[in-house]
C-alpha cells in the first residue's frame, strides 16, 4: 500500500507523516516544495519536490497512491482575508489540480481531507454542539476554502473519480509552535511561557473552542483510511469548549507560575465566538472518542518540554 501526504511539514502533517513512518507496513510518499542539502534518504519514505500548483507535479504524487491525507493548507482565519483572491490560488486552487491528476490516472485512491470544524459552520445563537448536518456559513476567507474544497472532493466522489471522507478537526494541540504563528492557541503560548516570553493574544478571549491533541486526530486519521462510502463529512473534537481564558488559567497552573500577555488589538475581532463539536458520528462510524482530556495533554507537553530545555542547558 502506497500512503501518500500533502503537507507533511505542517503542525499535523509532520506529526501525522511521524506516527504513519512508525508503522512500517506501508509506503510512504511525501510531497514536499524543497530537499535539504544533506537530507539522507529514509527506508520506506519516497520524497517528491514539486508544488501542488503543477499539474506534473501533481501527476507524480499521485501515480500509483492508495491513499492520500491531504493537508496543504496556507493562511490562517486571522489572515485569509487580506487577500481573498491569493487565498484561493495558494488553498484551493493546489487541490484542483491534485484531483485532476487523480481523474487522469484513474487509480480511484481514498482521500482523508483534514477540514475546519471552526471555521466552516455559521454562527450558532443556540450553542448546541455543530453536527456535520448543521448549516454552513464560514466568517473567513479560510472557512470558505476548507468548505468549497469538500464540496469539490464530494464532486469527485460522484464522478467516481475517487473516494473521500472529510474530517472537520477542531483546534489542534500537542506540539510546540512557533512564537509567530497566528493558528494554535496552546501551542504558542507554552512555546513562549517556557523561552520566558509573553503570550500574543488576538480576538476575544472569551471566545470559545473545541480542542482536540494530535494523537487523537491520528488515530480517527487511521480509521478514516478505510472508506465508509463514497464521500463522508465526520467532526472531529472533544465535545467541550473551552475559552482562550480557560485555557490560559489552565496553562497557568500547570506551570506553576503567572504568565504574561500581550494583547494584540490589530485582527481578529471577526473571529466567531463560539465552536464545539458533536463527534457522535466520529462514534458511530468509526469507534473513535477523544482519549486524552485537555489538562492532560496540556500538563504532558509542560512536562515533555520543560524536560528538553534542562536538558539542553544541562549539555551547554
Amino acid at each position: 500500500m502506497t500512503i501518500g501526504v500533502t503537507g507533511s511539514r505542517g503542525f499535523i502533517g509532520s506529526y501525522l507523516s511521524r506516527r504513519l513512518l512508525a508503522r512500517q507496513h506501508a509506503n510512504l510518499r511525501l510531497l514536499v516544495r524543497s530537499l535539504s542539502p544533506d537530507s539522507a534518504p529514509t527506508p520506506g519514505v519516497d520524497l517528491i519536490r514539486g508544488d501542488l500548483n503543477s499539474p506534473t507535479d501533481c501527476s507524480r504524487f499521485a501515480d500509483g497512491v492508495d491513499l492520500i491525507y491531504y493537508l496543504a493548507h496556507t493562511n490562517t482565519p486571522v489572515n485569509s482575508d487580506l487577500d481573498q483572491a491569493n487565498d484561493a490560488v495558494v488553498n484551493l486552487v493546489p487541490l484542483l489540480n491534485l484531483i485532476d491528476a487523480i481523474r487522469r490516472q484513474g487509480n480511484k485512491p481514498h482521500v482523508v481531507y483534514f477540514s475546519s470544524g471552526g471555521a466552516v459552520y455559521a454562527p450558532k445563537p443556540d450553542r448546541t454542539p455543530y453536527r456535520e448536518t448543521d448549516f454552513c456559513a464560514p466568517l473567513s476567507s479560510y472557512g470558505v476554502q476548507k468548505l468549497a474544497a469538500e464540496h469539490y472532493l464530494r464532486l469527485a466522489a460522484q464522478k467516481d473519480q475517487l473516494t473521500a471522507t472529510v474530517l472537520r478537526v477542531g483546534n489542534a494541540y500537542g506540539t510546540l509552535l512557533s512564537e509567530y504563528r497566528m493558528q494554535g492557541l496552546i501551542g504558542v503560548a507554552i512555546n513562549n511561557i517556557l523561552h520566558k516570553h509573553p503570550v500574543r493574544l488576538f480576538g476575544n478571549l472569551n471566545n470559545v473552542r473545541d480542542y482536540v491533541h494530535l494523537e487523537d486526530i491520528c488515530e480517527i486519521a487511521d480509521r478514516a483510511s478505510i472508506p465508509k462510502g463514497p464521500f463522508g463529512i465526520v467532526n472531529v473534537g472533544s465535545g467541550v469548549g473551552h475559552s482562550v481564558l480557560d485555557v490560559l488559567g489552565l496553562i497557568e497552573q500547570c506551570h506553576g507560575a503567572p504568565i504574561q500577555i500581550h494583547r494584540d488589538e490589530s485582527c481578529g475581532h471577526w473571529l466567531t465566538d463560539w465552536a464545539v463539536l458533536d463527534t457522535s458520528k466520529a462514534l458511530q462510524e468509526f469507534g473513535w472518542s477523544p482519549a486524552i482530556d485537555l489538562r492532560s495533554g496540556v500538563a504532558a507537553m509542560m512536562t515533555e518540554w520543560n524536560r528538553e530545555i534542562q536538558t539542553a542547558i544541562a549539555n551547554v
